[in-house]
């Protein structure tokens, strides 16, 4: 089965996002997104934000416990976890530390620059022959 190729929000969740993104700068910001894989899309039913630890404005960590709040509630919801949401200081694509953490949440990671205002989102793909390959695009869907 292939990876689909968007992932989908609703207009009010999207503006949920950037808010996020306003109410935490200059620090990172991040949330999980939960929801559904249907056909060729991801489709997002709710956010949850989480706090950076780190309060850093070029990095974020979660607590292992909240982590494990969010992985207990989604399961009991019976909705996954398909995306990782995550503000940067710096251009819309994924850092060095993000590809590392992308491998451990093979998840659609959405990054909002805070200078630039391009919001994208990216996966990593599968392993080739051994050696890892860039990552795919998701294109970002904002409608009901």
């Amino acid at each position: 089965m292939s990876t689909p190729s968007s992932i989908k929000l609703e207009p009010a969740q999207n503006s949920f996002l950037n808010n996020l993104v306003k109410e935490n700068k200059p620090f990172e910001t991040c949330a999980f997104l939960l929801g559904k894989k249907l056909d060729d899309m991801f489709i997002v039913k709710e956010i949850v934000p989480v706090e950076n630890v780190d309060s850093s404005n070029v990095r974020f960590s979660i607590e292992d416990e909240k982590l494990l709040q969010i992985y207990t509630y989604s399961e009991s919801i019976n909705l996954p976890v398909i995306g990782i949401f995550h503000s940067h200081p710096s251009e819309a694509f994924p850092s060095k530390t993000d590809k590392f953490y992308m491998e451990l949440n093979p998840v659609p990671w959405i990054i909002k620059s805070t200078t630039t205002n391009e919001t994208r989102c990216f996966i990593l793909n599968d392993y080739v022959n051994n050696t890892k390959s860039e990552f795919t695009e998701l294109e970002i869907k904002i409608k009901d």
